[in-house]
């Protein structure tokens, strides 16, 4: 049993590769995940995809083992693309994972990545991808309304089941997209960021969104706001820049969203990978507007997940980066004492 105290809105967020062995790729998201329940985060987050570099297609499913292995680690889903799901049987799936987990669960729901990443996904599922707006506001609204579905069976009411207790008020919605950002403040929702940006530099341009939620959120709710970062900690930024050379080097296949012919330095610029000591990182995220703004720290790091210094950077950030942004986190709402009651959206 872990004795590690939590620390407020420090956490891990990995996305499992495709590998020749998914169960050995499997088996080390879950050790990673331990470890960082011991080393003090607060929160896992796994991404999950289909028919892509992604190699986790149920991250629920991951998570409820995941449940069984950690104590006082909360859970979160980075996200789900909703178009794939049915939305009953999601949000049944997802109160049998908080349930066993001890009502840890943080439910993050999405569109599926856009610029034709999902596309293949889209196609096997029979969908058209350029509905993905449509298909999320209905599978969403229709997830919203499930935890609460009643049927009557020969004159006796059967409801939701398990129940769901404070699950549905801890939904996490991402986008890069400013109206979505007012819509998710306006139920009352909390708000994840990619790790990086287009259009301008990433934190200017997520403060952007973080504003237009924050003006529309209900003013008996307070802001949730998981931004995402990812951070490559070494003694100095010349020897980040090796350590991610040698990544590449080892696999190639490692990053297919860069532009070929990059070198690991221009990769590590466009694609806002903060790299040096953890006082250069721990500085960078200060100066970050979005970071500042932001509740929760979804840390990554550009590595294979079984490399030593990845699992070391693991206690680098929490030890040595994090300290410095607990200093200026926001006060966030505690996970398990949100109101139940439905927030109005209009």
């Amino acid at each position: 049993m872990t004795t590690t105290t939590a620390l407020p809105g420090l956490a891990l967020f990995e996305v499992p590769p495709v590998t020749d062995n998914a169960g050995a790729g499997y088996a080390v998201l879950l050790d990673n995940a331990v470890r960082a329940e011991s080393l003090g985060y607060e929160t896992y987050w796994v991404a999950e995809g289909r028919f892509s570099n992604i190699g986790l297609p149920s991250a629920l499913t991951l998570l409820a083992v995941l449940s069984e292995r950690t104590d006082r680690l909360r859970l979160g889903t980075a996200v789900i693309p909703l178009a794939f799901d049915h939305p009953q049987r999601l949000a049944e799936t997802a109160a049998v994972v908080n349930t066993l987990s001890g009502d840890r669960l943080e439910l993050g729901v999405g569109k599926g990545n856009g610029g034709g990443f999902s596309a293949a996904a889209y196609d096997a599922f029979g969908l058209d991808e350029n509905r993905r707006e449509e298909l999320y506001a209905e599978a969403l609204a229709r997830l919203r309304g499930a935890f609460g579905l009643q049927r009557v069976v020969d004159g006796k009411t059967f409801g939701f089941y398990p129940p769901a207790g404070n699950l549905p008020q801890r939904l996490w919605q991402a986008t890069s997209k400013v109206d979505t950002a007012r819509s998710i403040g306006r139920a009352g929702d909390a708000l994840q960021l990619h790790r990086f940006a287009s259009g301008g530099p990433t934190g200017a341009v997520q403060k952007d969104l973080v504003d237009a939620y924050s003006s529309e959120l209900p003013a008996d709710r307070s802001p949730r706001i998981g931004v995402s970062r990812s951070v490559l900690p070494a003694e100095s930024k010349r020897d980040a820049v090796r350590l991610f050379t040698e990544h590449l080097e080892r696999d190639p296949g490692a990053t297919p969203w860069i532009n070929r012919g990059s070198s690991p330095s221009e990769i590590l610029r466009d694609f806002y990978i903060l790299h040096g000591t953890p006082e250069e990182i721990a500085a960078e995220l200060v100066a970050d507007a979005a970071v500042s703004a932001s509740t929760d720290y979804l840390f990554s790091v550009p590595l294979a997940l079984d490399d030593k210094h990845y699992r070391d950077s693991l206690a680098v950030v929490a030890e040595e980066i994090y300290p410095t942004l607990s200093t200026v986190r926001p006060n966030a709402l505690s996970r398990n004492s949100l109101s139940t009651l439905p927030i109005p959206v209009g």
